[in-house]
């Protein structure tokens, strides 16, 4: 039957065959490189176009209170985005005056990724000099190169990366920190984003250690920044102020953190499935002029519904004078035993910003450390006073699990705890050195005395 089927049916046949081979074809070549180009890149990595570690705030502690030396939290981001994966790098900077200490530190950041934002970092250093007890107020403009033409309806949301304060002279008690970062616009003719940033500053030093023949202070305050530049189909953003004012006395410590819960309310109905939290503001106004133990300026997520657009989370301010442990129990005891309680208030002031994505990736994260400080009134630029951290953004980002996440910090912090036990060892070495120091000193003097001419 089959010889005799017509010549039409017969040519037919080997088009169906042809086009069968095709179709299998054009289905495996796909597949076959899909397979293949996952050796290099995670598929979640190809699904958006731009990524960045964004800075959510610090907790700083002392085993003792100091004054202001050095003092910063802040991550650094690649300075073009230009695909998975990459490496930021957490910093944290901590430096006292006169007596030598060790402490610990928690930094709070979040992987961002998203499509139709591009993302761009910026920075500015301000410098604060004049006459203590002077307080010192300006508004600065800061000028980013665009990486490409934006239009009208593109929207620029800068946020704060992190701060680091340096003194360039020596330790002050500080007064009034305050920095505040507006929102960006495009500039056409230079195609550049510009923005301004308003900061004051405030330290006095009036205590025994400080130094009475000088009456200047000077510091370098130096600011990391992201821009986030989206139109309203890709990005919205929403932000709100929050105020807490506390007092504590001598006899009273300050035992919480005033981690009170807020919410933030943005765009519903599930046209932003996730969204990030970020500073816009951070202020601390203090009474007066006061040595510190802890800093606390932290963003806790803690949950986000798309459908109503709201995100609920905890916001952590606190500045520490004293701890009822401090004299006893520090790290350097010889010169702890000289702290001494102030009673006063804090005003603390911060503005959050949310920014929900339409299409985007955010997982939150934190990251521990020690660190210590020979104090002695060393300058504050040493590279001693600088702590790092890599934070790799990669396609195990994408992957990662709360339960994965609670492992490798339960790991951190015994890392944490060894580090800070052989910080302290070290400082008990150092006592001794310094002792010993003295006592040849001394012995010294006393065999040049003797062999003085009579």
């Amino acid at each position: 039957m089959l010889r005799n089927r017509p010549f039409w049916l017969a040519n037919h046949c080997r088009f169906l065959g042809w086009l069968a081979s095709l179709l299998i074809y054009c289905i495996n070549t796909p597949l076959l490189w899909a397979q293949d180009s996952t050796k290099q890149a995670h598929p979640d990595t190809l699904l958006y176009g731009s990524g960045a570690v964004v800075w959510r705030g610090f907790t700083h502690q002392w085993s003792y209170n100091h004054r202001l030396n050095r003092l910063g939290s802040y991550i650094e981001n690649p300075p073009e985005f230009s695909g998975f994966p990459f490496t930021a790098t957490f910093y944290h900077t901590s430096a006292t005056g006169i007596g030598p200490d060790a402490g610990m530190y928690n930094g709070f950041y979040s992987y961002v990724a998203a499509n139709g934002v591009t993302i761009q970092p910026a920075q500015k250093t301000i410098r604060f000099s004049g006459k203590l007890g002077d307080m010192h107020a300006a508004t600065f403009e800061v000028l980013a190169d665009a990486p490409k033409n934006f239009t009208d309806n593109y929207q620029h949301t800068v946020i704060i990366n992190g701060f680091d304060i340096v003194s360039e002279r020596r330790a002050d008690k500080l007064q009034m920190f305050r920095i505040s970062v507006s929102d960006g616009y495009y500039l056409p003719a230079t195609q550049q984003i510009r923005f301004t940033v308003e900061a004051a500053f405030l330290v006095h030093c009036q205590s025994v250690e400080c130094n009475y023949l000088s009456s200047r202070f000077d510091y370098n305050i130096n600011l990391q920044f992201l821009i986030f530049s989206a139109t309203e189909e890709y990005m919205f953003s929403a932000q709100q102020g929050y105020h807490y004012v506390y007092n504590w006395g001598k006899h009273d410590e300050v035992q919480h953190d005033f981690y009170d819960e807020y919410k933030i309310s943005g765009i519903g109905n599930d046209l932003y499935p996730v969204a990030m939290l970020a500073f816009k503001s951070i202020n601390i106004t203090l009474d007066r002029p006061h040595w510190y133990v802890a800093w606390h300026s932290v963003i806790q997520p803690q949950k986000y519904d798309s459908k109503l657009g709201n995100y609920l989370f905890a916001l952590d301010l606190l500045f520490k004078q004293w701890s009822s442990d401090m004299r006893k129990r520090s790290a350097y005891p010889p010169k702890s035993k000289f702290s001494l309680k102030r009673n006063g208030w804090a005003a603390i002031d911060g503005t959050v910003v949310m920014l929900q994505f339409s299409s985007g990736f955010v997982l939150n994260s934190s990251s521990k450390g020690a660190f210590k400080w020979a104090g002695k009134n060393m300058p504050a630029n040493m590279q001693t006073s600088v702590t790092r951290q890599d934070i790799v953004f990669d396609s195990g980002v994408f992957l990662k699990d709360i339960q994965q996440f609670r492992q490798s910090s339960l790991q951190q912090e015994e890392q944490v705890r060894q580090l800070y036990q052989q910080y302290i060892n070290d400082l008990t070495k150092l006592k001794e050195q310094r002792k010993q120091e003295k006592e040849q000193e001394k012995e010294h003097r006393k065999q040049e005395k003797k062999h003085e001419p009579k």
